[in-house]
């Protein structure tokens, strides 16, 4: 009896299993960086003491963000930047700090969309939603697949900016210009971010 080799949809779950990329711990252990969402904890209610409910709900987002980065991180050097990077942006909103230094607004949006774009895949990655590409082709279409989530995470931020302008403080600033150009750093942080987890998949297969 002449036997067929198996179907790839047929491969054993340890098999499959390998094919996906893991969060740099697979247990939780305290170290140093933990102090980080520390600080980003006790900063909700501190500025909701200090400055409002509008800022403590924007370090509760901040303070959630630092623990998903804890669970889905691929490496320690990620999350410490992730961390430091959402914990800067939500100390300039509540320090409205924006106001005074426009351009800081566009830097920032760069910069977490980034942030969130990365984390966003290794998130996916880690729950068999996105496989690691496994040839260029795979590659060019994770890329793309990672810059479309990237990009409407930054449309709903600005859509959380209208919500926030309307229903909760008028001082939160919207506007046709601040909301194209918000978009537009935030699409470039989206493939910036696309970009990089892309590099760094490559590096990892020459090793």
């Amino acid at each position: 009896m002449i036997s067929m080799p198996s179907s790839p949809t047929h491969q054993p779950a340890t098999r499959l299993k390998a094919t996906y990329a893991r969060a740099y711990e697979s247990t939780f252990v305290p170290h140093a960086t933990d102090a980080l969402r520390l600080l980003a904890l006790l900063a909700v209610p501190a500025a909701w003491i200090g400055f409002g409910p509008l800022p403590a709900l924007t370090m509760l987002l901040v303070s959630g963000g630092t623990w998903i980065m804890r669970v889905y991180s691929v490496t320690r050097l990620q999350d410490v930047a992730g961390q430091i990077t959402l914990l800067l942006a939500g100390t300039f909103s509540t320090l409205s700090t924006y106001k005074q230094v426009q351009w800081l607004d566009n830097v920032v949006h760069f910069a977490v969309l980034m942030v969130l774009t990365m984390i966003l895949h290794d998130l996916l990655v880690q729950h068999r939603m996105l496989p690691v590409p496994g040839s260029p082709r795979m590659a060019f279409g994770s890329l793309l697949s990672v810059t479309g989530l990237g990009a409407l995470m930054a449309v709903l931020w600005e859509i959380g900016e209208w919500i926030g302008h309307e229903f909760i403080n008028e001082e939160v600033g919207v506007g046709y210009f601040d909301t194209i150009i918000d978009l537009l750093c935030g699409v470039a942080g989206a493939v910036a971010g696309a970009l990089w987890l892309g590099r760094s998949s490559r590096r990892r297969a020459v090793a």
